[in-house]
């Protein structure tokens, strides 16, 4: 298999009451440029008789980085706990504001993306879904305008992690990326855009 392009990372809120998540306030978080899922494990190993007599491997989390053109409003509210005001009514010029405060926490959100992807000449559409993961705000880097335009994206850093069930990641492949996203909207609870 060959991935070939990378859509649609959604992220929606995640709450949890009796052992069971729902999400909400789900939006898609800019258009991707990129995405880095990289599991991590514990490892041991017993010895015995001077040879190997046992050894495990057990997923911990996965650290996610993800690069969007954009960082949405929303996002801020929804995953990093910052907050988020509208323009007041008759204000002018109407400016939106966003308060970051040392107090705020993130919170947990249900992460996925659509991933396109050839195999043996024909493509399909991935959609996965991570249920429980936590974001922080990466570096941010600006400079001034030169000769030449230069685009400075935002990254940010989460890590998933299993959930109730102890399930990490969920992995659905469609014949199209409008299907493929559709799943991801019904798992984020969106039911616009």
């Amino acid at each position: 298999m060959a991935y070939i392009g990378l859509t649609r990372p959604v992220i929606a809120k995640r709450t949890e009451a009796n052992g069971t998540a729902t999400y909400s306030k789900g939006f898609v978080c800019g258009k991707a440029i990129g995405v880095e899922i990289s599991p991590q494990y514990s490892e041991g190993s017993l010895y015995g008789d001077d040879v190997l007599a046992e050894y495990d491997k057990e997923f911990k989390y996965a650290d996610i980085t993800l690069n969007t053109t954009t960082i949405p409003k929303q996002a801020h509210e929804v995953m990093f706990g910052h907050t988020y005001t509208e323009a007041a009514t008759g204000e002018t010029p109407a400016p939106e504001t966003i308060t970051d405060k040392t107090s705020d926490e993130a919170g947990e959100v249900g992460f996925g993306v659509c991933v396109a992807e050839k195999v043996d000449g024909e493509r399909k559409f991935v959609a996965m879904w991570m249920p429980k993961a936590k974001f922080t705000e990466g570096n941010e880097s600006y400079s001034t305008k030169g000769d030449n335009i230069e685009y400075k994206t935002p990254s940010i850093t989460g890590r998933a992690s299993g959930d109730t069930d102890k399930m990490w990641r969920s992995r659905t492949i469609h014949a199209t990326e409008e299907e493929a996203y559709a799943w991801l909207k019904k798992q984020a609870n969106i039911t616009a855009q």
